[in-house]
């Protein structure tokens, strides 16, 4: 938020909005982009976490996130290929489904709002 141009605050100064205004129809929605790639981040972060659901679902084989499921598709000398590939097509698509959500805001960070 401290890389959105002074001109742009100083122009919503000009046409006498408060700080509380500046902050929510200027600076926030300049900030969308940002703020929907973090979301789509955190969101991969906690949708492919590994170790924290494997330790807490340990003896409850029902409560087993996909990943740690998916883990049980790999043994000792042989691996389940088509299973852990589609279970792996499925994990998949939640986050692209995220991503095509928020699909807009990435488009928006390209356009600029001031001309230098």
């Amino acid at each position: 938020m401290q890389a959105v141009p002074a001109e742009i605050e100083e122009a919503a100064v000009m046409d006498g909005a408060t700080i509380l205004q500046r902050y929510w129809r200027v600076i926030l929605p300049l900030s969308g982009p940002v703020m929907a790639t973090v979301a789509l981040f955190t969101f991969m972060n906690s949708w492919n976490d590994f170790f924290t659901p494997l330790v807490f679902t340990l003896g409850r084989p029902e409560l087993q996130t996909l990943a740690v499921g998916m883990y049980s598709f790999i043994g000792d000398t042989s691996w389940n290929w088509t299973a852990l590939c589609a279970a792996a097509t499925i994990s998949i698509v939640p986050i692209i489904v995220v991503f095509l959500v928020l699909q807009r805001y990435f488009i928006e960070g390209f356009a600029g709002a001031v001309k230098s």
